[in-house]
């Protein structure tokens, strides 16, 4: 006789087994998975095992990657506010009243007539 075949005796053994628990075998008792239908598929299983690892290794690079992304935006953020800072600033300095102001001290003075322009004979 087969190992895998039950005979009316286990059967009535079983359906005893399960009036006595009232119906509530646990789920594994009643999915009716035997170890040979296990190491036939094995396998598969394997396969299964490993796209599971290379799909949470893959969903960990993602959320990585997104951090860094956002890290880099604020990085960017914050340097183009810096360069938006400094050019106003050298865009107030080089107004005329404040280069006058500056170079006051050093015995420079605004012209307050216009330039002539010299003319060379050959």
């Amino acid at each position: 006789m087969e190992k895998n075949v039950l005979t009316t005796k286990d059967k009535k053994k079983d359906l005893q087994r399960e009036k006595l628990l009232n119906g509530k075998r646990p789920t594994w008792a009643r999915l009716n998975i035997n170890t040979f239908y296990l190491f036939d598929n094995i396998h598969f299983i394997f396969y299964l095992t490993f796209l599971g690892i290379v799909y949470i290794g893959n969903s960990h690079f993602a959320m990585k990657t997104v951090k860094e992304i956002k890290e880099t935006q604020s990085e960017l953020e914050r340097m183009n506010w810096e360069n938006n800072s400094k050019k106003s600033k050298l865009t107030y300095e080089r107004m005329q009243s404040e280069l006058t102001d500056k170079v006051r001290p050093l015995g420079l003075v605004e012209l307050e007539e216009s330039p002539h322009k010299i003319i060379i004979e050959k």
